[in-house]
């Protein structure tokens, strides 16, 4: 049961006793909590304390503690005068150094004032060898101790070049009486080290005179430019370029032909790669360069052999001869004449076809044996590498037996043993049939006067075979 006290607390009365309403409000208050830092107040009096993985959260990120430095001790510093070592003259100057270090201790940016060698020549030595008629020995002396006092600051010397009584003087005339006074003297004093030191040494004092004011003169053409002069020199640039990518691209697909020529991508076993045979195949022919004033100077794709009308006026012909065609693989027909009462018809005409297009092929009776029997000998008859009349010839003498040899051997399994002379003869006869088809369906042309005369011989086979 709750006392008097509580009651008069819980219904804010104020007590009996001597006890004050304040020192008893403060005594029932509850302590409150921090706000942590990261969040802000409204949303802490709303969550309160207790949730502690939101401050976490929210709470921002402590860098690193600040290292100590030797905060503890103290530099002292000191305004101290020093000499500089370099320094000919007696110029004293002061800076801030620490109070430990020695005052006697040499400057240390005394090392890097680095002086270029100095030479001096005697009387004897300039009659010698640097006797020059456009300079005398006062000039040259002049000129000597001036570059030795602005250190061959050519710019700097050239403004302050100014020897009475002499001639005018450019920069470059400057540069190269000095660098030939050096070489000389390199040259005829006797040398103490190795000879690639010696070399390195005169390659210092190299000045080409010449070549300096042509590049000088260059590039004052170059700032002087007009706008028309700038677009043309662009257009001009973008059509090399044009050019250079042309014939990168004749290029490539040459390549591509000379390894198509070579039997690489004919996909055949026994062709193996040969870059020395494609670069050989390259520059054996006759027409990739010509040689005039000791130029190569190659063909240009933009301008080939036969393009312009003097070239068509006078081709280069082969000789005829039959080791020129048997060795380039040349096979010549000879047109028949024309008599006096006869006429050139179209008959007369042979049209120009590729040797690929006449490769012969079996029969489709027996297409599927044949490929089979060729694959069990190792012969791929759908292409040739280099279909010349010779391999075509081989190719078709091939199927023809190969046909003959499947044709007999179906004769045979039909007919059995027991037919004898008879079933022989049989087969005999329809393998001369086969290869006289063969030989009509091989040689069809384009023009329509053999192609008619195909279509009737073939016809005049059916009719034989019937009969």
């Amino acid at each position: 049961m709750a006392s008097s006290s509580e009651v008069r607390a819980i219904l804010d009365l104020p007590s009996s006793s001597s006890a004050t309403p304040a020192a008893l409000q403060k005594k029932l208050s509850v302590p409150s909590a921090r706000k942590p830092d990261g969040i802000s107040r409204e949303l802490f009096s709303l969550i309160g304390p207790s949730s502690t993985t939101l401050v976490a959260q929210l709470a921002k990120p402590r860098l690193k503690q600040k290292p100590n430095l030797g905060a503890g001790s103290k530099i002292k510093w000191e305004w101290r005068t020093f000499k500089n070592g370099a320094r000919t003259d007696s110029l004293e100057l002061r800076h801030w150094i620490k109070a430990s270090a020695d005052p006697e201790a040499e400057y240390p940016f005394a090392k890097y004032n680095v002086q270029r060698p100095t030479y001096t020549y005697s009387q004897d030595e300039y009659t010698r060898h640097l006797e020059d008629s456009e300079w005398t020995k006062e000039e040259t002396d002049y000129l000597m101790n001036i570059v030795h006092e602005y250190d061959t600051r050519w710019y700097i010397i050239h403004d302050r070049y100014d020897y009475p009584g002499g001639a005018q003087r450019s920069m470059e005339d400057l540069k190269d009486r000095y660098c030939s006074v050096c070489r000389k003297l390199i040259r005829n004093r006797p040398w103490a080290g190795d000879e690639n030191s010696k070399n390195v040494l005169l390659s210092s004092f190299s000045f080409d005179k010449e070549r300096e004011v042509l590049r000088k003169r260059y590039i004052t053409s170059l700032e002087n430019r007009t706008p028309e002069q700038i677009a043309e020199e662009e257009a001009l640039y973008m059509e090399i370029k044009r050019l250079e990518q042309n014939e990168r691209r004749f290029k490539r697909e040459r390549d591509d032909l000379l390894r198509t020529i070579a039997g690489i991508e004919s996909g055949l076993p026994d062709i193996v790669e040969d870059e020395m045979q494609l670069t050989g195949v390259s520059s054996s022919d006759p027409k990739r360069s010509k040689k005039k004033g000791g130029g190569d100077l190659l063909d240009s794709p933009s301008t080939p052999l036969l393009s312009t009308p003097l070239a068509r006026a006078r081709p280069n012909m082969p000789p005829k001869n039959s080791a020129y065609a048997l060795q380039h693989c040349i096979t010549r027909i000879e047109q028949p004449p024309v008599g006096a009462g006869s006429s050139a018809t179209k008959a007369a005409h042979q049209p120009a076809y590729l040797r690929s297009f006449k490769l012969p092929f079996p029969k489709a009776a027996i297409a599927q044996k044949v490929t089979q029997a060729l694959t069990e000998l190792g012969v791929s008859h759908a292409r040739l590498v280099m279909p010349t009349q010779g391999n075509v010839a081989l190719l078709e003498a091939l199927l023809d037996a190969t046909a003959s040899l499947v044709d007999t051997k179906e004769d045979g399994d039909a007919d059995g043993d027991g037919e004898g002379e008879d079933g022989r003869a049989q087969s005999v006869v329809s393998t001369r049939s086969a290869r006289s088809r063969k030989h009509n369906r091989r040689s069809l042309s384009i023009s329509s006067v053999e192609t008619s005369a195909t279509v009737s011989t073939r016809a005049g086979t059916k009719r034989q075979r019937r009969s």
